[in-house]
Order: structure tokens, then C-alpha cells, then sequence
């Protein structure tokens, strides 16, 4: 099974015609500069407001000091940071029920127990319109 198909669910129909809240704030972690810009300039341009941080310690201290962020989209490898993104989705759904979580990977699929409740894993390259599918249908959740 490719990387990009592994625990993917359909979104339901009936979720995708709500309109979510487009100025909600997602906070973007990822330590590929050119790859967080892309990341960035897709929900900039879908009418997000977005944060970015290098290092899951960074997006820790942002998700402390910034409540507002309502989705946030990791990578897995962040060779500087203290934990991988698993860990950091782990953590932040540990202390915030509410935030919606998006993790990434070109190179490590999700075992058993990785992701939290509620979260969607998408293979690398991550499509642009599969990212927006993601965070609006996270953004749609009760």
C-alpha cells in the first residue's frame, strides 16, 4: 500500500458543501524550508491565516502561547527538534481535545498506536487540494 492511501478515509459528502471558517489558523510544522513555504502559500492562498515553525519544539511554544490555532500539519522527521511529529500530535491532542491534526510523511507510514483519535496521515508529496480536503473537514468536526 503506497504511503499516500494509508488511513485515509472519505470525507463525507455532507461535510464538504458546510463552508469552514477560512480565517482559522493553522500552525504548519515542518523543518524542509522550501517545503514548509509550499505548505504555507497553499493555505495562504486557500484564505487561511498561518503560522509556521521549524522544529516541533518551536510549534510547542506556539500551540502554548497561541490558542487560536485550530489545525495544525506536521511533518514526521525533524531531525533538530526533540520529538518526531507523531510524538508532537501525540503531546498537543494530550493538553488540546479541540486542535485538528494533519501529519506528513514521504518516508514513514503510521504504525499501530502513532497517530492520535481524530488525526489524518498523507503521504509526501502532499497534493494541495487533498491538504485543503484535510484541514477543512478537520475544521468542520464537532
Amino acid at each position: 500500500m503506497a504511503l499516500g492511501t494509508k488511513r485515509i478515509d472519505p470525507i463525507p459528502i455532507e461535510k464538504l458543501e458546510k463552508k469552514p471558517d477560512i480565517r482559522a489558523l493553522i500552525l504548519v510544522v515542518e523543518d524542509e524550508a522550501l517545503v514548509r513555504m509550499m505548505l504555507v502559500d497553499v493555505l495562504d492562498d486557500a484564505g487561511f491565516k498561518v503560522m509556521e515553525a521549524a522544529r516541533a519544539d518551536e510549534a510547542l511554544h506556539v500551540l502554548a502561547t497561541v490558542p487560536e490555532v485550530q489545525v495544525f500539519v506536521t511533518d514526521v522527521e525533524m531531525p533538530r527538534g526533540s520529538v518526531n511529529g507523531f510524538e508532537l500530535a501525540r503531546r498537543v491532542r494530550d493538553d488540546r481535545q479541540d486542535i485538528g491534526v494533519v501529519i506528513a510523511s514521504g518516508r514513514v507510514a503510521p504504525a499501530t498506536g502513532d497517530l492520535p483519535p481524530e488525526a489524518h496521515f498523507v503521504g509526501k508529496p502532499v497534493r494541495p487540494e487533498r491538504l485543503l480536503e484535510l484541514v477543512r473537514a478537520l475544521l468542520l468536526q464537532d
